[in-house]
């Protein structure tokens, strides 16, 4: 029944949708092309639930972590680093063969395309080139995996293969802590399960959580059809586990992030209704509206700033953020010593050179900025962070009419928003991270809408 009804929403929502299940069962006698690009379909579908499982990273850790024991830290980096590399360069193949479309890359598209490029440059002068060309290399080999996921699939199947390719993940870190399995839980008793750490386990489960919203709002806007309950009463299952899951993570990064996914999907529904009901001119979109977003965004991060030691105490935290500001502070006085090019991407806490300023002792055993917006800055510099800057807004500006004419089209800018909100407190604008996959299928939008060939 499950099956038949996500079956009938893959038909029913989208034309150019892939045939049935029932179009897989056929004779060998009978074999036609159409048949085999149902199959091919499929097997894609597959394919990508276990490109975007993987890319939680706690899998791939777990996997090798009873080899890691005995290997040198180094040593198993390259094996992550391949094995993660071998589960996108599909990927990669599939998006050369379908191409992206030239006029794309006038764009946001491009604009990403040159953030990946400079941080590639960044090894010529980085302190530890060896890690940064890595490094730089598996953030532009994700990048075009979410390029790939942009182009290869529509908004709908999009969000049914995130909300799919979660589930693995968090069914596993349940029975891992059912079972008692070694690091499942935290010395503080929060739940981590199969991610080493609760951050990394609770935006799997807040996404999952968010996914299964979004599509619910979908069935909702069709809750004419006879599939309509058995849809909504398994998305509803899938919302409330995966909400579980992030409560008992006790991860308040996440929840801030959410928060800000709500406030952007409430904002677009609030514009999209306006648009519909003729109360807002096709025009003003992108003259008044989408600035007035920006604005808005930014007025509500600097108040967030401003009045942090409020809105934390509600959730339990000190201004410290278990000790990020010290952090913080520190990469920011490495960013004014090289403010134009920066120390190379994700080279500066890794080389001696980047601890010779007050206070360096406190910050032993550190490898992150624990801020994504700081590792840029860090890694490339005023350079870098513009050009991410300018993908982003610029790619906001590209979907406005799309988030407010597609069904569930809030989905882009928002997501995008808790991916941002959420690399606040973690280094999530890295390679090999679903975050940044999904944060660059947002900029670049569902080009399969946009394109009714987009998969011939």
């Amino acid at each position: 029944a499950v099956v038949g009804a996500f079956r009938h929403l893959f038909q029913h929502t989208y034309r150019d949708s892939p045939p049935s299940l029932s179009a897989c069962r056929f004779n060998p006698m009978q074999i036609t092309a159409e048949r085999v690009r149902t199959l091919v379909r499929w097997c894609e579908y597959g394919y990508v639930v276990v490109l975007l499982f993987a890319l939680t990273q706690g899998p791939v850790f777990t996997l090798w972590f009873a080899s890691s024991v005995n290997v040198i830290g180094s040593s198993m980096n390259q094996v992550h680093v391949a094995t993660f590399a071998a589960l996108q360069l599909p990927a990669l193949f599939l998006l050369g063969y379908r191409r992206l479309p030239r006029t794309s890359m006038v764009g946001p598209i491009g604009v990403l395309a040159a953030f990946c490029g400079w941080m590639v440059l960044s090894t010529a002068w980085a302190t530890l080139g060896q890690h940064t060309i890595v490094e730089a290399m598996s953030l532009c080999l994700t990048c075009a995996a979410g390029l790939y996921f942009a182009r290869s699939f529509s908004l709908f199947e999009q969000l049914v293969l995130v909300l799919v390719a979660m589930q693995p993940g968090l069914l596993l870190s349940r029975y891992a802590v059912a079972n008692n399995w070694d690091r499942a839980v935290s010395i503080d008793g929060n739940w981590v399960g199969i991610y080493f750490n609760r951050n990394s386990l609770a935006p799997v489960a807040m996404v999952s959580l968010l996914v299964a919203a979004a599509l619910m709002w979908l069935v909702f806007l069709r809750r004419d059809q006879r599939w309509s309950k058995i849809a909504l009463f398994v998305l509803f299952d899938v919302a409330l586990f995966a909400a579980v899951m992030l409560y008992r993570t006790s991860s308040n990064t996440s929840i801030g992030a959410g928060i800000s996914f709500v406030v952007v999907w409430v904002f677009w529904t609030l514009i999209r209704y306006l648009h519909r009901t003729q109360r807002l001119q096709p025009g003003a979109l992108h003259r008044a509206v989408y600035p007035a977003f920006v604005t808005g965004a930014a007025v509500l991060t600097w108040a967030g700033v401003q009045f942090q030691n409020t809105i934390l105490g509600i959730f339990g935290e000190t201004v410290d953020f278990n000790g990020r500001t010290a952090l913080w502070r520190f990469s920011w006085t490495g960013f004014l010593e090289r403010p134009i090019f920066g120390w190379g991407w994700l080279s500066a806490w890794r080389t001696p050179k980047f601890f010779t300023r007050d206070l360096w002792w406190t910050l032993n055993n550190m490898q992150w900025s624990h801020s994504g917006y700081m590792d840029v800055l860090l890694g490339g510099g005023f350079v870098g962070a513009a050009l991410l800057i300018v993908a982003i807004v610029w790619g906001g500006s590209r979907h406005v009419d799309h988030a407010v004419t597609t069904p569930a089209g809030q989905w882009a800018p928002a997501i995008m928003f808790f991916v941002l909100a959420a690399a606040t407190q973690e280094s999530f604008f890295i390679g090999n991270h679903f975050l940044w996959l999904l944060l660059v299928a947002a900029i670049a939008g569902s080009l399969r809408e946009k394109s009714p060939r987009a998969l011939q």
